[in-house]
């Protein structure tokens, strides 16, 4: 039975899953690496060692250290749920592949989906994708959230699920840009459907699934947050437009270059990562750039 739940990160999503659980009548215990954004906050053993599940809420950069940190405190049979969706840059590894270097497949899963941690806030409706190579895991999740805003899908495709959240993030940050251009409802209706597939011929060559890009921890993600207000990504590529760089330390800024690196010299193929890639490292003025894909329609 689920009594105590840990939240490791105390940013927007883990302060929203945070006050869900405790709504549900769940044990919360909250940390945070930054001292003094937790209350009364315990040691990071005692929160991890006496936890039934842990979500890990943090970005991808933090992603490792936490690992390390919280390894030896997890009791057997505990599971581990990480919501970050960005690529180690140093690894160039995505979070499902860091966190296999720690614990076993079947005890962690990747949290995908379009949850926006403002919405959720406002007891919105949130639809999470929990990858997990078996269904327990799957299970465990779904029936914490039950019963709140919050709905659970399930996959077996953990990297997909994982490449959904990242790519849709790098993506996201073209929106934004197209956002600052002041462009049309009808130019971004072509652009999601261009960026998906391009996404989608993204994911299938770094290893995830079509079927599992063209749902909602892809498609439905780059939906949500390449036109939501509340959007960290999209905004930090309207920032790019007001000096010419991302400002906004987002999971789509900080991968950006790991992906276009994973691209390879088939980079040039993919039109609006492209794009990115011209205006992130060649410094190009984002307003050419982006009249110069309106003009290959």
């Amino acid at each position: 039975m689920i009594e105590n739940i840990a939240v490791i990160g105390a940013g927007r999503i883990g302060n929203a899953f945070a006050r869900i659980f405790k709504k549900k009548g769940y044990t919360v215990e909250l940390w945070d690496k930054e001292e003094g954004r937790v209350r009364g906050q315990k040691s990071l053993f005692e929160v991890v060692s006496s936890a039934d599940v842990i979500f890990l809420c943090v970005p991808s950069w933090a992603l490792r250290e936490v690992c390390g940190l919280i390894k030896s405190a997890v009791r057997s049979g505990v599971y581990v749920i990480s919501t970050a969706k960005g690529i180690e840059r140093e690894t160039l590894k995505t979070p499902d592949e860091t966190i296999d270097e720690f614990f076993l497949k079947k005890e962690f899963g990747m949290l995908g989906g379009p949850m926006l941690a403002e919405e959720i806030d406002l007891d919105h409706v949130g639809i999470g994708v929990i990858g997990s190579a078996g269904e327990d895991v799957y299970k465990t999740v779904h029936g914490i959230f039950h019963g709140t805003p919050v709905h659970m899908l399930y996959s077996k495709d953990v990297h997909g699920v994982a490449l959904g959240g990242i790519l849709k993030n790098v993506y996201a940050l073209a929106f934004g840009i197209a956002d600052g251009l002041k462009w049309s409802g009808n130019a971004k209706g072509w652009f999601l459907v261009k960026s998906m597939n391009e996404i989608a011929r993204l994911a299938r060559i770094l290893g995830g699934r079509k079927k599992t890009i063209l749902d909602v921890a892809g498609l439905g993600d780059l939906a949500t947050c390449g036109f939501s207000e509340y959007s960290r990504n999209r905004r930090a590529g309207q920032d790019v437009l007001e000096d010419g760089k991302f400002d906004i330390k987002s999971e789509g800024v900080v991968s950006a270059p790991s992906l276009f690196i994973l691209a390879g010299r088939r980079v040039k193929k993919f039109e609006i990562l492209f794009a990115l890639k011209e205006i992130i490292d060649e410094k190009k003025d984002p307003r050419m750039v982006f009249q110069n894909l309106l003009e290959k329609v």
